[in-house]
């Protein structure tokens, strides 16, 4: 997974930004919270993304899949480039219309508290 990725920053200047809001593209879940399968309509490749927060951070990382889908290669927009490669805007995007859901690493920080303290029977408040 790649270190913070700052959709933001680059936004204005990204080309990648464009692609996603500007082409056909489609975004599904391998599994509920991802990995995610992202195929823009003009083009032939198909890529494996994932990406997850930790509070107000994102990480995430893209690869080209062959046809069997097993992994190519690391996309090349990603790779060559200052910020989130097009595929990884076209997931962010999706998470921002509520139309797919990623990973939260806050939230599972929280859950796993609140299963211990159930698990331990809970705690009892003495005043």
């Amino acid at each position: 997974m790649t270190d913070d990725l700052d959709f933001l920053a680059q936004l204005d200047e990204s080309g990648s930004a464009e692609r996603a809001r500007e082409h056909e593209v489609a975004v599904g879940p391998v599994e509920p919270t991802g990995p995610f399968i992202v195929a823009f309509e003009d083009s032939e490749s198909v890529h494996e993304v994932t990406l997850r927060r930790d509070g107000d951070d994102w990480h995430g990382d893209c690869w080209t899949l062959h046809d069997d889908g097993s992994k190519h290669e690391r996309c090349k927009g990603l790779t060559y480039s200052d910020g989130p490669c097009a595929h990884l805007y076209a997931v962010r995007q999706a998470v921002a219309r509520d139309e797919v859901d990623v990973l939260d690493a806050v939230e599972e920080r929280a859950e796993h508290h609140v299963e211990r303290v159930m698990a331990d029977g809970g705690r009892r408040w003495r005043r």
